[in-house]
């Protein structure tokens, strides 16, 4: 059977996860942190590995959260993947556009989701 999800889905987490981390897929059903070049979606909630954590996918409609690799970051600037489900305003994936502006590494920023 198929599955839907319109705003978040649940998932077993396969490592621990913070909210405002990158995600993505594995064949078990669960997520792991994303990499500098694949992410499925954000964490909005922590979680131990073996619970379970939602998961706002990057085909949903409206803004992300995510955590910052390095500062600084302006409105507008183009987000991409970096390493450890984090985002960055440089790399090679792009992810979307920032909503925030700050000068702190480690600082969770809004996001407009690039069209995948």
């Amino acid at each position: 059977m198929a599955t839907n999800y319109i705003g978040a889905g649940t998932f077993l987490a396969n490592t621990t996860v913070t909210a405002f981390l990158g995600v993505v897929l594995s064949s078990n059903r669960g997520v792991g942190l994303a990499t500098s070049t694949a992410c499925d979606g954000y964490a909005i909630t922590d979680a131990a590995s073996g619970d379970y954590v939602s998961v706002a996918f990057l085909t949903n409609n409206g803004t992300l959260k995510g955590t910052m690799a390095a500062a600084p970051v302006t409105v507008g600037d183009t987000i991409y993947l970096a390493s450890s489900g984090q985002v960055s305003t440089t790399g090679t994936v792009t992810i979307g556009k920032a909503l925030t502006t700050t000068s702190t590494t480690g600082a969770v920023i809004e996001f407009l989701p690039k069209n995948i």
